[in-house]
């Protein structure tokens, strides 16, 4: 039985980008936040805009995964039927 590891990162960078409402979907798939100083100072704020983030991240990963795992499953029944 195959094993999978889970592997999260959070980081929190200063910048000069413009604050954001919402998570921003980046180029390479990932999603990123960015908050105001006053937000940044306030662990609950923090949490709040990190888990806000984290969200689309987890779906896309998840959703990612299950494709991947039901392509290999398919592909498996398949080789399994082209032995019989």
């Amino acid at each position: 039985m195959a094993k999978f590891k889970i592997n999260v990162q959070v980081e929190l960078i200063e910048c000069d980008d413009v604050v954001d409402k919402e998570p921003i979907l980046n180029d390479n798939g990932s999603f990123s936040m960015t908050i105001s100083e006053n937000s940044a100072i306030s662990i609950d704020k923090v949490e709040k805009s990190v888990l806000q983030t984290a969200y689309p991240t987890i779906r896309k990963a998840v959703e990612q995964h299950l494709s991947d795992v039901s392509k290999k499953k398919r592909l498996n029944n398949a080789k399994a039927k082209n032995r019989l």
